[in-house]
């Protein structure tokens, strides 16, 4: 919860009376009882807390119970009230751009990361899914990833992207070849091919495509990396490429590449001129 108790997120509350109401419908709701839960959210859930119902559906559900999405996703569809969705929809934006605002803190967290993952499935199947086009400036996947690549956080941006492209899965609309997913499913691919990824990443691009019914080796890599680096010591990439050159006997004193490597052979050439004196 605390990751999300950022002020821009804050809702005026419904009377405590209301909320208590509205825990005890999710805490109980199952698909063998949406219709008599929704009844029981209509007759007490008046249209002026209804933003308030949209943040606790993010909050507290989406953003934990993802085994729930699908019964939460039918039993708003069946509150037909389109305005909530519009509003749980966008409170997911809102979720993921304040979690994202700390990203630094995801890439070493592992419940930040969860959460990130949880919420990105969670917009996957209530846009994608349903044949919704993802607002761009919300959510950017593409600029997402690019920015993460330069910046070592791809460990938290990456798998986001993944879970909100499972949505294309149940979508008649995104499926491939789809140009929008053709182009973020090409720049998934080229970042499973760099060099030293952690073995986690290229897994989630995997387990991604194996939802979709594709082969990775069939994707056509994009170019959109060619002239970018990640930066030193990125946790994007395996132990080993994060080894600073200097234990490799790459950089020398004063950091200055190759010192190192002289400042030894001068060492060796001085002992054996020692030893040939002897």
């Amino acid at each position: 919860d605390t990751l999300l108790n950022d002020p821009e997120l804050q809702i005026e509350k419904p009377p405590i009376w209301v909320c208590d109401v509205v825990a005890a419908i999710f805490n109980s709701l199952v698909k063998d009882n949406l219709d008599q839960k929704v009844e029981e959210m209509r007759a007490v859930i008046q249209p002026e807390f209804h933003p308030w119902l949209a943040y606790y559906l993010v909050k507290n559900r989406a953003s934990k119970e993802v085994n729930f999405h699908a019964t939460y996703i039918e039993f708003f569809e069946k509150l037909k009230q389109p305005r909530i969705f519009e509003m749980v929809t966008n409170m997911t934006y809102d979720c993921l751009r304040v979690l994202l605002k700390s990203v630094d803190q995801a890439v070493v967290s592992t419940s930040h990361r969860t959460v990130l993952k949880n919420l990105g499935y969670w917009l996957g199947q209530i846009t994608l899914a349903r044949n919704k086009s993802l607002k761009s400036k919300q959510m950017d996947l593409k600029g997402a990833l690019l920015d993460a690549y330069e910046h070592g956080r791809l460990t938290a941006v990456l798998p986001l992207v993944c879970k909100v492209l499972e949505g294309v899965q149940k979508s008649k609309v995104y499926k491939l070849p789809n140009p929008w997913t053709t182009a973020i499913m090409s720049l998934l691919a080229e970042i499973h091919d760099v060099p030293s990824l952690r073995t986690n990443l290229m897994f989630e691009v995997e387990v991604l495509c194996k939802h979709l019914d594709i082969k990775i080796g069939d994707l056509k890599r994009s170019d959109l990396l060619s002239g970018k680096r990640p930066p030193p010591g990125s946790n994007d990439l395996s132990s080993n490429a994060r080894q600073p050159a200097e234990s490799k006997g790459e950089v020398g004193a004063g950091g200055f590449p190759g010192l190192g490597a002289a400042k030894a052979g001068a060492e060796a050439g001085g002992a054996a001129r020692g030893a040939e004196g002897a």
